[in-house]
């Protein structure tokens, strides 16, 4: 598998079905018929994380839709992704913010300047980063913390495979998606992932929803 940062449904789409596919079959769809997690918790957070003025990276930003909905006023926008299909349908939507595309490897250095951005968005996205466990992933989150302002806010959602609640239904759709390797979060944990985040950030606050971990914390 390829290290990148993509969500399920825009690994191997252009713009044009990431636009059009994208929320109804990913936001819609597996969000809530799966891991059953409605949208509104994961925009939530964009709305509890990102303030008017900030400077805000989102890594796999999928088709834009969830800081489009936030829409608040005079953000510096940066977007960060291994793929140009995902990439450029995002960029289109926040078209009215200007954001600056990052091409990149989210387990690899990151593109910004350090303690440079206000706000991380991390949305779906660790449970595609390659890796048997949260611990092989650790990167993305080294990767946050350099950029991030001390006092600086990131939050994100991943599902899980250990330590969360799971059905028949998404456990079987998780073992689809990992044998796919679409997915790949064969022991990603709850306690990994809430370790991860101590190590690095304040204010560490994680809840779950179904099988779905959500977290909000402080940059060092």
């Amino acid at each position: 598998m390829s290290s990148d940062t993509s969500t399920p449904a825009t690994r191997w789409w252009g713009p044009r079905l990431v636009q059009r596919l994208y929320g109804p079959l990913v936001v819609h769809g597996t969000y809530r018929f799966l891991w059953r997690c409605h949208v509104r918790h994961v925009l939530g957070l964009y709305y509890s994380t990102i303030r008017d003025g900030d400077t805000v990276l989102e890594i796999g930003p999928g088709d834009g839709g969830h800081l489009d909905r936030v829409d608040r006023q005079d953000l510096t926008v940066h977007l960060m992704d291994a793929f140009p299909g995902s990439m450029a349908a995002a960029a289109e939507r926040l078209a009215r913010y200007t954001p600056t595309q990052h091409l990149a490897n989210a387990l690899e250095p990151f593109p910004l300047a350090k303690e440079s951005v206000d706000a991380v968005m991390l949305s779906m996205v660790v449970h595609c980063l390659p890796g048997e466990q949260i611990a092989d992933k650790e990167a993305v989150f080294d990767g946050v913390a350099g950029v991030l302002r001390p006092g600086g806010r990131f939050a994100g959602a991943t599902v899980l495979s250990q330590g969360v609640p799971h059905t028949r239904r998404s456990r079987a759709g998780l073992g689809l998606l990992n044998r796919q390797e679409v997915f790949s979060c064969h022991d990603d944990s709850l306690a990994d992932l809430e370790t991860a985040l101590e190590k690095r950030f304040d204010q560490v606050q994680v809840s779950t929803v179904g099988s779905v971990a959500l977290w909000q914390v402080i940059g060092r």
